[in-house]
C-alpha cells in the first residue's frame, strides 16, 4: 500500500484557485497527497468541481453542497436560503454517480450571518433538504457546524 495523505475536505473549486489550480494540484501531489475530497460551497462551484474531477480523475473526488454561509469571504456574507439551493437541485441527480458525498452542508448560527429566527429556520430547511438528497442518493455527508452543534446533531438524528 502506498503511503500518503488524503485531504478529506478541501475547496479546490473555489474562485481563489481558478488562476493557479493546476499548480496547486501539482504541489499537493509532490507533497505526497494521494487524493483531494473536494467540497463545494455555492452553486457556482458545482460544474467546476465536476470538470476538475474529470481532468484529475484519479485525484479529485467531488462532492456537492450548499454551505450554510453564502457570499465571498471578506465581503458581504449571509445565511443560505432555499433560493441558493433550488437552482442546483437537478445537478445532484445528474451527477449522482460521480459524487462521493454531499457537502459541505450544515448549520452556522454565528450572529453576523443569522440575525433572525426566520433566517435560522430557512438555513435549517436548506440543511434538511440536502440531508434528504444524501439519503435518497445513499451518499455520506460532509458537515459544517458552527454555533449550532445541538441543532446539527438533531437534524442528523432525524435522518435515522
Amino acid at each position: 500500500m502506498a503511503i500518503g495523505f488524503i485531504d478529506c475536505h478541501c475547496h479546490i473549486s473555489a474562485e481563489e484557485f481558478i488562476s493557479d489550480v493546476d499548480e496547486v494540484i501539482e504541489r499537493a501531489k509532490k507533497a505526497g497527497v494521494k487524493a483531494l475530497v473536494a467540497v463545494t460551497e455555492n452553486r457556482n462551484e458545482f460544474e467546476r468541481v465536476i470538470a476538475l474531477s474529470s481532468r484529475y480523475a484519479d485525484f479529485i473526488v467531488p462532492c456537492f453542497g450548499i454551505h450554510p454561509v453564502q457570499g465571498v469571504p471578506g465581503h458581504k456574507q449571509c445565511s443560505a436560503t432555499l433560493k441558493d439551493l433550488e437552482p442546483v437541485l437537478p445537478l445532484f441527480s445528474k451527477y449522482k454517480d460521480e459524487l462521493a458525498a454531499i457537502g459541505e452542508i450544515g448549520l452556522d448560527f454565528t450572529p453576523w450571518y443569522v440575525s433572525s429566527s426566520e433566517q435560522r429556520e430557512e438555513q435549517l430547511d436548506v440543511f434538511r433538504k440536502q440531508l434528504e438528497i444524501a439519503k435518497q442518493l445513499d451518499l455520506p455527508v460532509n458537515v459544517h457546524s458552527r454555533s449550532a452543534g445541538r441543532h446539527t446533531i438533531s437534524c442528523l438524528k432525524e435522518q435515522e
